[in-house]
């Protein structure tokens, strides 16, 4: 095996095979991962790369020694980097030496060492936005004018990524093929996710909601209408698209950064500060939504598609903190 370029970072390739043979050894060495980790990988690398060059010696970056990354993340931790950052950082130091076959420093004991002492002294609580509870999004959404392409695009997206317990990705990656009406409610293929490398997928079910305006099943069916009738049916494409302020619905799908973008415009229009939230309060709100209405660990789980308890708990421990089973209402204050 030898290292062959493979856009943002190098890939395993194969010495002695043909062409068209190892351009697709090259392929599928590149499908291990998403295109947007090797990006990251690249973006990583570039910084150690040149951090290594600008040293008064110049040092290697790859093979590097155990004593040259533990300077490296030592420098980063001073500089305020956060310990996520540096993380990933180190990830990406070990992927380069992984494909190099080279012995790999970031296992070391002495970058293990530094690595647990900055974890101890500078690791701090990630910030988390504000999650878009059932409360907070039927304040936005009774906002929305049916009257507006836009607006029925947005209450569908945001009342689907809602009751789907859907991630940004997920939510814009849907194919209109995806959502199917049935009897229940909407039964939703997500067809590839962050936790579901292999795209195996898996099916959520989206109950009819008890209110028409916060109905998830109702506005998507509002949403094919209108597009339909502003002369861009969705069959065949992507569910959720751009639409111009000429009232044009576009044919690609939106990126995830929208969603954030779409969020953060329709909760300033309701009167909250866009800053507390993010593409990813749809999801959170969902799981708090649901803690408080007293819907079971294993439940949420399976309609968000999360592995462990363990990843489950920081979302519901807010939906629970004042539940019956609160101590402090219980001691007779």
């Amino acid at each position: 095996m030898e290292i062959v370029a493979a856009g943002p970072v190098a890939v395993p390739g194969a010495v002695g095979l043909d062409g068209p043979l190892a351009g697709r050894v090259g392929d599928y060495a590149r499908a291990s991962r998403s295109a947007a980790t090797w990006r990251a990988y690249d973006a990583d690398l570039r910084h150690f790369r040149s951090w290594c060059e600008g040293r008064p010696v110049p040092l290697v970056a790859v093979p590097a020694s155990a004593v040259t990354v533990a300077g490296y993340i030592t420098e980063l931790a001073d500089a305020g980097y956060a310990p996520s950052t540096i993380r990933r950082r180190l990830a990406a130091i070990s992927v380069a030496h992984q494909l190099a076959h080279a012995e790999n420093p970031t296992g070391s004991a002495e970058v293990s060492a530094v690595w647990n002492g900055i974890r101890r002294s500078r690791g701090v609580r990630p910030a988390r936005k504000a999650a878009l509870d059932t409360t907070l999004l039927s304040r936005v959404v009774s906002g929305l004018d049916d009257s507006q392409l836009a607006d029925v695009r947005d209450r569908a997206l945001l009342l689907v990524g809602f009751a789907g317990c859907l991630r940004r990705s997920e939510l814009v990656g849907l194919d209109t093929a995806d959502l199917v009406e049935t009897d229940d409610g909407l039964v939703v293929t997500v067809r590839r996710s962050k936790t579901d490398q292999e795209s195996a997928g898996a099916q959520v079910g989206l109950a009819y909601g008890s209110y028409r305006p916060t109905c998830p099943v109702r506005a998507w069916r509002g949403w094919v209408a209108a597009a339909a009738a502003a002369g861009t049916p969705l069959a065949g494409g992507a569910a959720f698209r751009g639409v111009n302020r000429h009232g044009q619905v576009g044919a690609g799908r939106l990126y995830p950064g929208s969603v954030a973008r779409i969020v953060q415009r329709r909760v300033a229009a309701a009167g909250l500060d866009p800053a507390d939230f993010a593409g990813h309060s749809l999801r959170s709100g969902f799981a708090t939504a649901a803690a408080r209405a007293g819907v079971t660990d294993r439940s949420i789980m399976r309609q968000g598609r999360w592995r462990s308890a363990a990843s489950l708990e920081s979302y519901v421990r807010a939906g629970r903190l004042f539940d019956a089973d609160n101590p402090s209402g219980r001691v007779g204050l």
